[in-house]
């Protein structure tokens, strides 16, 4: 409930300081102000806390990311040579508006114009969604923007929003909404979890238009091992695997466990009250990542929106690749069968998210992420990673995004919500998903080496 609170304060708060900044910038240079990469980054840093406040579920949080940040781009592309439109390389994108001749128009302010109408479109919080609008351009009108250039570069960013939010109509999100799953009841299937028993949480995402996938299936990782409650069976011993580690959990793993749980509705149960508090989503962590690894990079304006749009993307199709895996196996959680099968008082780490359990959603995202990451900033994404302290976890370091890809899989083995195999070849799919959303962003495939490389968490890896 605090933290409920604490979100409910923050997210007006952000809004007033990015007010405040622009009466500071009054009278100075717009360029400067307009084109800092910075204040693309706080305004995605602003749609995450909307979203958070929303409580999307992670699928639908990181189609509002994808969305969003792929309008921006459009716009940038149109105004820069070095970037190449996404029209034709991703899934029905076409029709992207060109800029009308001898247009006035600052691509920078346009991009973001566009990446908050697409956001007030998808979200729920119209409101904080204007409020923020209207900081952006009170941001520009304050720092000297010419009129002409002013009002040319909202309607260009309005134009490529209508673009973009047309197309996104299409993609079944709409079509999807109240579908439900029928629980099997077979052995070796997925059964809702303490303490909510909440039913499963889109059940048909794999259904939704992928963007740089020609399928959700396009990556298929191999099946789970085989359901059997001998006592000798591969089966058993993965889920007596899960049991022990999260009985002999240090602090070190209690805290990465805590860290990346990112449980965006996490209920809990106090005597006869039930309460829920709010969290980032996990691609609303790796935004957060995003931000941070281009600020370290000193990347300018036009390059922090390219990360942006390339993990966004990466991150919304490996949501889809990974649910239509989910509920195409639709396998046993680590916490059912330990209760029904070893030992009826166990509970995880953490709370057991209500869907099916194969494979793991934060491996995925995360290693197509970090891929992503890794191929725009190469060896250059040593990070701090402090978007959880508003939660409460102390920051941690990472010597890359790979490395934190790896510790984010193994993470849900310390929580007692996968299975080990779950959270490896999970892994191996983000990494194919990052590298396709590269080749779609650059025209080029990827080396052949890195294609054929070590994309398994390998022994040396494992934690």
């Amino acid at each position: 409930m605090k933290k409920n609170k604490i979100l409910n304060f923050i997210i007006p708060l952000l809004l007033v300081m990015i007010s405040a900044l622009s009466c500071k910038q009054k009278n100075k240079d717009y360029v400067k102000v307009m084109h800092d990469p910075l204040l693309y980054s706080q305004v995605n840093h602003k749609l995450n806390y909307v979203i958070i406040y929303d409580i999307f579920s992670p699928p639908v949080g990181a189609r509002v990311f994808a969305y969003a940040n792929l309008a921006a781009y459009e716009v940038l592309a149109k105004g820069n040579k070095h970037y190449q439109s996404l029209e034709g390389r991703v899934k029905g994108l076409n029709n992207i508006p060109e800029p009308a001749q001898n247009a006035k128009i600052d691509y920078p302010f346009a991009s973001l114009i566009a990446l908050v109408k697409v956001g007030n479109f998808l979200t729920f919080s119209g409101d904080t969604m204007k409020m923020l609008e209207d900081s952006i351009k009170g941001l520009a009108k304050n720092s000297g923007m010419p009129d002409d250039l002013y009002n040319g570069s909202i309607q260009f960013g309005n134009q490529v929003a209508d673009s973009v939010i047309s197309w996104s109509k299409g993609d079944n999100y709409a079509q999807t909404r109240g579908s439900s799953f029928a629980i099997s009841n077979l052995p070796g299937h997925w059964a809702p979890t303490p303490p909510g028993y909440f039913s499963g949480v889109e059940p048909v995402w794999g259904t939704v238009r992928c963007m740089a996938m020609d399928s959700a299936n396009m990556f298929p990782p191999p099946p789970p091992p085989v359901f059997s409650t001998d006592t000798a069976s591969h089966f058993y011993k993965i889920a007596k695997d899960v049991m022990e580690t999260v009985n002999t959990l240090d602090s070190t793993k209690k805290w990465i466990a805590n860290f990346w749980d990112c449980n965006s509705f996490k209920l809990h149960v106090e005597g006869h009250a039930m309460y829920a508090t709010k969290a980032m989503t996990p691609g609303g962590h790796w935004m957060e990542i995003v931000g941070t690894i281009s600020k370290n990079n000193q990347a300018d304006f036009y390059k922090t929106a390219y990360a942006y749009a390339g993990t966004s993307i990466a991150i919304y199709d490996g949501f889809i690749c990974c649910w239509f895996t989910k509920y195409k196996f639709d396998l046993i959680r680590p916490e059912t069968y330990i209760n029904r099968y070893i030992d009826q008082s166990w509970m995880p780490y953490l709370q057991t998210p209500p869907f099916p359990e194969y494979n793991s959603a934060h491996s995925t995202i995360s290693a197509a992420a970090a891929t992503v990451l890794g191929e725009i900033y190469k060896d250059n994404t040593a990070f701090k990673d402090s978007s959880e302290r508003g939660w409460g976890w102390p920051d941690r370091h990472f010597k890359s995004s790979d490395e934190a890809a790896i510790e984010v899989s193994y993470s849900r083995l310390y929580g007692g919500i996968h299975y080990r195999q779950s959270v490896t070849t999970a892994y191996d799919q983000g990494k194919k998903i990052g590298l396709l959303v590269m080749e779609k962003l650059t025209g080029q495939k990827p080396p052949q080496d890195k294609l054929n490389g070590d994309d398994k968490i390998t022994a040396s890896k494992q934690q």
